[in-house]
């Protein structure tokens, strides 16, 4: 290139460079905010910001995850971060069979209170085959549930088979400190994501500005919980919203 097309080619990457204004979404930012990360020895730095491999739901106890996690990671030791992740592959598997057997039992258990509300006297032995013959009208919820235990089941089995032929094939010696302390931290509720707050300080502002705005009962929770308020809102001023809704005489929730 002569020094004529150079200069025409940093001008030309000069401009496009200014009309970049860089990630805009959250997974953009984080994958940027990696770049400076080269080599595993900077790692460590990071490591709280990594995502984890996590599949709770909200009506899930994050507790019974956590003793899971807990009684893989003795009984396992991983030697690596590679390991470790294969692992929380295994804790996600194993705790989706147990949810979804727990669904079963839960279903089960319905269509035996259901019968004993309608037959009183029954016995177990008859209250559990009235509730077998109720559940039979379910064909679909058995099947899909039975089906979702074969795939947990055999999801775990081949992350456990996998877990072991890494350590055989890539064996790290000596082992590599593994660093839990994101997995730990799951023990706290998630704070609402940034998309809840602002819904709900939505609902609030409205029943600000007008008087008869019912606001619902779970955004009601929310905003009379100080603490949580303190961490997702610290600026936003609820006494005077208690304040204008207590003299128009407006009940919190409908």
């Amino acid at each position: 290139m002569t020094e004529e097309q150079k200069t025409r080619r940093a001008e030309a990457a000069r401009e496009n460079g200014a009309k970049s204004r860089g990630p805009v979404s959250d997974i953009g930012k984080y994958i940027s905010s990696l770049n400076s990360i080269a080599t595993g020895e900077h790692l460590d730095l990071r490591k709280e910001d990594l995502p984890e491999c996590i599949a709770l739901l909200s009506t899930d106890c994050r507790l019974s995850y956590l003793r899971l996690y807990q009684k893989h990671l003795r009984q396992f030791q991983p030697h690596s971060d590679c390991e470790h992740t294969m692992l929380r592959h295994m804790c996600v598997e194993l705790f989706q069979l147990e949810r979804t057997i727990n669904l079963e039992t839960h279903a089960r258990q319905h269509g035996i209170d259901e019968t004993l509300r309608a037959y009183p006297d029954l016995s177990d032995a008859d209250l559990q085959l009235f509730g077998y013959e109720r559940g039979l009208q379910k064909d679909k919820l058995w099947r899909s549930l039975h089906r979702d235990k074969r795939a947990y089941q055999s999801a775990y089995a081949n992350y456990v088979k996998l877990f072991k032929q890494l350590r055989r094939d890539f064996p790290v010696t000596p082992p590599e400190p593994v660093n839990s302390d994101a997995d730990v931290n799951l023990a706290e509720d998630p704070l609402p994501v940034p998309e809840v707050v602002a819904e709900i300080l939505g609902h609030a502002d409205r029943a600000k500005n007008e008087p008869s705005y019912e606001m619902p009962p779970w955004v009601v929770e929310v905003i009379l919980n100080e603490e949580l308020m303190a961490e997702i809102a610290p600026g936003y001023d609820v006494e005077e919203l208690l304040e204008k809704l207590t003299a128009a005489s407006v009940p919190l929730a409908a």
